[in-house]
């Protein structure tokens, strides 16, 4: 497959994709506020404004580093029209990109060719679909399994799935011989944890319990990695 010309790539393919990724996703962010949008309207249910800008704080600081990392850093994977689509239907390191690294090497593309972008993009839209049909079934069969748990195992799966999910997560590097990097982080969980139950822990303190977690955690990779721990 030849290259198409520069100009043909971007008439036919950049301005189009531009234009509707900038619509798809304008939209899609105007639509997540249609539930919050729903309760107020329908139930006059309206969170205090100081709970609002807590949680906006919380999730902005777990989350701004990868908001500028992930789109430049995952960008040659994915190219235009698939960096739209990851950052739509989101899981872009998990799915997104091993989806289009797929892609192109069963497809037998040159990186960085138009014909590569356009065999990944083709990739990453099999995975969201193939995504909505497992989630969608996942989503039936889980309800149906909730329905006929008894009380007591639903509210063990409450009080414990956050932090078996992260548990997970730390299990995961511990395991890659990370040891050194996962136990301050422990350390730190454990004293914050202890501090609110023992009540040391002031009530405007741990409503800001995650940006501090994430400062801790600069830190303390800041100094693993001058001291050659992380790399």
């Amino acid at each position: 497959m030849e290259n198409i010309k520069n100009n043909d790539v971007q008439t036919r393919w950049l301005n189009p994709v531009n234009r509707i990724g900038r619509v798809t996703l304008s939209v899609s962010m105007v639509l997540s506020f249609c539930p919050f949008l729903y309760l107020v309207v329908k139930y006059g249910v309206m969170p205090p404004t100081a709970a609002i800008g807590v949680a906006l704080l919380n999730v902005t600081s777990a989350y701004f580093a990868s908001w500028i990392v992930e789109p430049i850093s995952y960008f040659p994977a994915l190219g235009t029209a698939g960096s739209y689509m990851g950052i739509l239907a989101g899981s872009i390191g998990q799915m997104r990109v091993p989806a289009a690294l797929v892609a192109k090497s069963v497809a037998g593309v040159k990186e960085d060719t138009q014909e590569a972008e356009i065999v990944a993009t083709c990739g990453i839209a099999g995975s969201v679909f193939l995504n909505c049909i497992v989630t969608t079934l996942t989503a039936i069969a889980g309800a149906f399994i909730i329905s006929v748990l008894p009380a007591f195992v639903l509210n063990a799966l409450s009080a414990y799935i956050l932090p078996g999910i992260f548990g997970a997560v730390l299990a995961m590097f511990t395991t890659k011989g990370k040891f050194q990097i996962t136990i301050p982080m422990i350390i730190i969980a454990l004293l914050l944890n202890k501090m609110a139950i023992v009540g040391l822990m002031p009530a405007l303190m741990a409503k800001f319990v995650m940006p501090i977690c994430a400062v801790f955690g600069i830190l303390i990779a800041r100094i693993e990695y001058k001291m050659g721990w992380a790399k």
